[in-house]
């Protein structure tokens, strides 16, 4: 019987050279290597998956969605326990469901939520260095949850992202974006429709970098309105990034 096959993952991103295969240059660990490698030796069968965004190097991941069409008899349990028995330990499936042969990972998906952690304290942390972003200066909460909200909404992200000229158009939209602290521990969550590539990462570093340089609202506004790089917007490191959340 045919089925639709659909799996929810989570992944360290540390020891991978990001999500997807790279077909120019071979040997490199990737996500989506493993885990194709993994679903040829449990159905015997070469299997490429669509999967509903792909991360960068060092990039981690709470709930990727993945999906692939395969003719088995075996159970959903099955199929997990065959996985994760099968995977590295930087990889684990939480997730597996059998759905409507047109659902697609990537194109049914209507939101995705990044989260990305920072570290704000003055001592590093070094067990926590390969999952967040230590900032020793103090950061202001309430600067960046107001600054935030200036970047909700439709816009054009082209200074957020590396290669604007890639894209027929940089136009996104973000639908919402929470900041909240718990200890030394910054979470910064953000929720949209659809994310040029590095985009998360620069508003991230642009938002701390605004904070630390006492950016006021006029220039952060005029930075906005500009839609041009800027030296403020850097990218905040990889490692502190996860692909938290994918809305269908």
């Amino acid at each position: 019987m045919l089925r639709n096959v659909y799996l929810e993952l989570e992944y360290d991103g540390t020891n991978f050279f990001g999500w997807q295969i790279q077909n120019k240059i071979r040997n490199l660990r990737t996500v989506q290597g493993e885990l194709e490698k993994v679903l040829e030796k449990l159905f015997k069968k070469r299997i490429r998956i669509v999967y509903s965004g792909r991360t960068d190097r060092g990039v981690h991941a709470k709930a990727q969605v993945v999906n692939f069409k395969i003719r088995t008899k075996f159970s959903k349990i099955t199929i997990k326990k065959a996985l994760n028995s099968l995977l590295p330990p930087d990889i684990y499936v939480k997730r597996v469901e059998f759905v409507d042969l047109d659902f697609h990972a990537r194109f049914k998906a209507k939101f995705k939520t990044y989260r990305y952690l920072i570290l704000n304290k003055k001592e590093r942390d070094i067990f926590l260095r390969n999952y967040t972003w230590w900032v020793p200066q103090k950061l202001d909460l309430e600067f960046l949850e107001k600054f935030s909200s200036l970047l909700i909404g439709k816009r054009n992200f082209s200074a957020f992202t590396r290669k604007a000229s890639q894209y027929k158009n940089c136009v996104r939209r973000i639908k919402d974006i929470k900041i909240r602290k718990r200890g030394s521990l910054i979470f910064v969550d953000i929720c949209g429709e659809g994310f040029l590539r590095g985009m998360v990462r620069k508003i991230v570093g642009f938002l701390v970098g605004a904070s630390l340089s006492s950016l006021t609202l006029r220039e952060f506004k005029s930075i906005l309105k500009e839609g041009k790089p800027h030296p403020l917007i850097k990218p905040a490191p990889a490692w502190g990034l996860y692909l938290y959340k994918v809305y269908y």
